[in-house]
């Protein structure tokens, strides 16, 4: 671990939109972390993103980036599909890791990656940055309480806007909707409620059996023993609440929309009747990125573990798998 007064530097790889308007803000104002070292898919787009931000070194490969001496942790944001190997790289040559969601698209490839950087010595993360939202660490608070009782039914929306940046997004190989925006939900619906999905179903549009990518997703699960859990995600919807609504057997807990608000707001429901708790929206990426700074220089950790990764893919899968087979499927 490195000493608390010393800054973590960090590479970057992949300077895509979430890079350039969320990833490189955040390390460049956190107090405790340098943007030092980049890698894009271009040598120009390298070189603008560097003059841009004020990147010392430039690379041409991960390997090189990887390799440098004056890098303690990388954040690899580069399409799904190339996660596997760049985490793998980066582990071998000791840096610290953080890599955008999924972990990969396949559950040995996550595991292979815990598996060598546990070997390494290194730390990985997963970027579920959502747990960082103020109004959804008071949900888990409250969940966890028990005030609710046991639950019977979880309900998750999260709509990404029409039109988002990346053909990759459009390519069926790098996982559609499934992989871009509900493993977001798969992670937020288990560590909220310390329960495990241990069925699902799905649907999806485009139909998935046709080789496109998704859309849309329908998935209706059961959580634990006794609670039903219903996720949507869509990329193709003009309106949409993108809220979350938690009912148990004492009690029930709604959010109002949880994107695109200048309020968050909680209201709960019991016998003794209804309070509200109002949060302004926490601003994820800077959170995210001082919290893997400060386990790197010795904290405890608050981010979602390459084991939380493991288990999202786990859960996509068995999406994929229900589909296909227009069946109910076990995790």
């Amino acid at each position: 671990m490195l000493k608390n007064e010393t800054a973590v530097r960090w590479g970057v790889i992949g300077l895509g939109g979430i890079v350039v308007q969320q990833i490189a803000p955040a390390i460049v104002n956190s107090l405790h972390s340098k943007l030092v070292a980049c890698v894009g898919s271009t040598p120009d787009k390298t070189r603008a993103f560097a003059q841009r931000f004020g990147v010392p070194g430039c690379y041409a490969s991960i390997e090189e980036l990887a390799a440098a001496n004056e890098v303690d942790a990388i954040f690899i944001a580069t399409p799904n599909a190339d996660h596997h190997r760049m985490v793998l790289e980066a582990a071998r040559a000791g840096k610290h890791i953080l890599c955008e969601k999924p972990l990969a698209l396949v559950v040995e490839h996550g595991r292979e990656m815990v598996d060598v950087c546990r070997v390494a010595g290194v730390i990985l993360r997963t970027a579920f940055q959502i747990r960082l939202e103020a109004i959804l660490v008071r949900v888990r608070e409250i969940v966890c309480s028990g005030v609710l009782g046991d639950l019977r039914a979880v309900l998750f929306e999260r709509i990404a806007p029409l039109r988002q940046h990346g053909a990759w997004r459009d390519d069926p190989r790098q996982g559609g909707v499934l992989f871009d925006v509900a493993v977001h939900l798969f992670d937020q619906v288990e560590w909220l409620t310390n329960l495990k999905v241990r069925e699902l179903s799905a649907y999806s549009h485009p139909d998935r059996r046709l080789g496109v990518a998704d859309d849309t997703l329908a998935i209706l699960g059961m959580l634990g023993a006794d609670c039903h859990v219903v996720v949507r995600a869509s990329r193709e919807i003009a309106y949409a609440g993108n809220d979350l609504r938690i009912q148990g057997r004492s009690g029930m807990l709604t959010t109002s929309a949880l994107r695109w608000a200048d309020e968050h707001v909680l209201r709960i429901q019991t016998a003794a009747g209804e309070t509200i708790e109002r949060f302004a929206p926490s601003p994820l990426y800077a959170h995210e990125i001082e919290a893997f700074a400060r386990e790197v220089r010795g904290a405890p950790g608050a981010l979602a573990s390459g084991e939380d990764g493991v288990r999202a893919i786990q859960l996509a899968s068995a999406v994929l798998q229900s589909i296909e087979t227009r069946r109910s499927v076990d995790v």
